[in-house]
């Protein structure tokens, strides 16, 4: 009797979910649902050809997350607080800025509303955590390759909101908005190689962004889609780095969803009643976006300057469509 009790008991304890990872989850739900909406409402989906219906998700991808990591910052405010560099004066203030600035972006990104203005700020934003936060933390401690992998994914977020900002700003002259893109492009490109290294080297953590966290045992495959991830990666982030067939990033960002589906999704179901759940999947979900991102700013084949993003400079979402597919 009283270990049905325990067991009962147990069980409504692994129900209860903590108030910070119901506002995480909601939010991010609520922002996809309106992206996914959106995307049907314009007309989007209808209009496009092949990859370029995976593309259409990367400012989806990006802003769900986004904006879930956002309500973070007014759910464990002391948490993100203590993060801000010591030299900084208030602290509670900057975490509650960057959490509605978050909340904000993700919004304007699966919107379109004011795109221009949320992308760029949005590749600043995550440049400059490189500088106050990774860097000094990287410089503290060179050795650490998590924390390594840590700078990069600023960098590659970084990267995403560039290109596509690049690519939306009329007002640059072409060789300046190249500039931009292929910046954009350096800073996805050199950590997926990176990524790659490191996932051929440690098999039994986690595919896509190689953290701390080991594969549980109980994914199907386990390792098996690590490994995956790092071949593709080093194919891939090759192809990026020299420029070559650069198109190839949805291939990439396609691996990235994969191993989001078969081990973050399981993992996030498991671990349900913390933030470490929705931190990885979210996590992964956003680097899948970002690489998105840049392949819908990146040149087709035979079109040199033509992309899928190449229409999306229109203010009016309504005025917005998608290029016509390829012959």
């Amino acid at each position: 009797m009283s270990g049905s009790f325990l067991d009962s008991s147990a069980v409504m304890a692994s129900l209860v979910i903590p108030g910070e990872v119901i506002c995480a989850y909601s939010a991010g739900g609520v922002i996809f649902a309106i992206g996914l909406v959106a995307i049907f409402l314009r007309g989007d989906w209808q209009k496009a050809r092949g990859f370029d219906k995976l593309i259409l998700f990367g400012p989806l991808f990006y802003g769900a997350p986004l904006v879930a990591f956002g309500t973070e910052h007014f759910t464990v405010t002391k948490t993100i607080a203590s993060l801000v560099p010591a030299w900084i004066p208030w602290h509670l203030f900057w975490a509650y800025f960057v959490g509605t600035c978050f909340i904000a972006a993700g919004l304007s990104l699966v919107t379109r509303i004011q795109l221009r203005l949320s992308s760029s700020l949005l590749a600043l934003t995550f440049f400059l955590f490189v500088v106050l936060l990774d860097a000094p933390a990287l410089a503290h401690d060179p050795g650490n390759r998590f924390t390594l992998a840590l700078t990069l994914r600023a960098f590659s977020f970084s990267g995403g909101a560039l290109a596509l900002a690049a690519s939306l700003n009329e007002q640059w002259r072409e060789r300046a908005r190249h500039i931009l893109a292929t910046t954009g492009r350096y800073f996805i490109a050199i950590p997926v190689l990176f990524y790659s290294f490191e996932q051929f080297l440690h098999g039994n953590h986690v595919p896509a962004i190689p953290l701390s966290l080991v594969t549980p045992r109980w994914i199907f495959g386990h390792a098996v889609w690590t490994y995956l991830t790092a071949a593709v990666f080093a194919i891939a982030g090759a192809l990026l780095l020299v420029g070559k067939k650069t198109r190839s990033a949805a291939w990439l960002g396609l691996t990235v969803l994969f191993v989001e589906l078969v081990v973050y999704v399981p993992f996030g179901i498991v671990e349900h009643t913390n933030l470490t759940g929705i931190d990885y999947l979210g996590d992964t979900l956003m680097y899948c976006g970002t690489i998105l991102l840049l392949a819908g700013v990146m040149p087709r084949e035979g079109q040199r300057g033509e992309s899928s993003f190449d229409q999306l400079s229109h203010e009016n979402p309504a005025d917005i469509t998608l290029p016509k597919p390829e012959d």
